[in-house]
């Protein structure tokens, strides 16, 4: 069951497969700045090339987040470590990713969307992790396939989020596409979440977050508790959510934050 799940996954890049690639430097402290304004939590991110389906950079912080050694972090390590009922459903999650990618959009907008789902993976002491992975085109191949992705996994297990088989497309800029089933009746819904909530709302979102009490994010940006937990009920009455931490797990699940 496991080599055959691997074996779909692997399947489901063949589309991806690049014929030309381009050689180019890699600035990690640029890689490094992107990865933490994705980040809501622990974190680690990676980096791997597609055309030889090696990784060229892990960061140390996986250490903290699975109890493993970056050295030790390649795909098979990736496979094994992930939950085997979400394991058996990722190969149409990342066939629907590199059909997104590859027709849904323009070539010149590959490197404007990142790709967002959650899986489980297993820490070093046999505990399973619910990770938010979020993945991002860094550069495109001569014939126009993703050659290295930014891959960045944030431990939100403190969220109690439901690991489920949706899939996410968000855009910088461009449309956006939440929550969408892998089921085979998947149609991309367009979602504008950008007119949703106020700049000022994703602020107070992203700092409660990171765990940020009223009277912290009171400080960061100089406004009352009592406005800060004003904001608070209307972005719950806006996302029907019963209280703050589905609200965030929601947020984060559908790329708002």
């Amino acid at each position: 069951m496991f080599e055959n799940s691997v074996s779909k996954i692997k399947k489901a890049w063949e589309p991806n497969k690049i014929k030309h690639p381009v050689k180019t430097e890699l600035y990690l402290n640029i890689i490094e700045q992107v990865a933490n304004l994705f980040s809501a939590g622990s974190f680690y991110y990676y980096i791997i090339n597609f055309e030889t389906l090696k990784m060229e950079h892990v960061d140390d912080r996986i250490k903290t987040v699975l109890g493993i050694d970056p050295k030790d972090w390649n795909l098979d390590k990736v496979f094994e470590l992930v939950h085997p009922e979400d394991l058996k459903q990722m190969h149409i999650k990342e066939a629907r990713a590199v059909d997104f990618i590859l027709n849904q959009i323009r070539t010149e907008d590959i490197l404007k969307y990142k790709v967002v789902y959650v899986l489980r993976l297993r820490h070093a002491n046999g505990s399973y992790k619910t990770i938010l992975q979020q993945s991002k085109a860094l550069t495109l191949s001569e014939d126009g396939k993703v050659q290295h992705v930014l891959g960045i996994h944030t431990d939100v297990t403190y969220l109690n989020m439901q690991v489920d088989h949706k899939i996410s497309f968000v855009g910088d800029g461009l449309p956006s596409y939440y929550s969408l089933s892998t089921d085979d009746n998947y149609i991309p819904e367009q979602i504008d979440y950008h007119h949703l909530f106020t700049p000022r709302e994703i602020e107070i979102l992203g700092n409660i977050a990171k765990g940020k009490t009223f009277g912290e994010i009171a400080g960061i940006l100089n406004i009352s508790p009592h406005t800060i937990n004003t904001h608070k009920k209307n972005i719950l009455k806006k996302t029907d959510c019963a209280n703050t931490t589905e609200l965030i797990a929601r947020c984060v699940r559908e790329g708002v934050i």
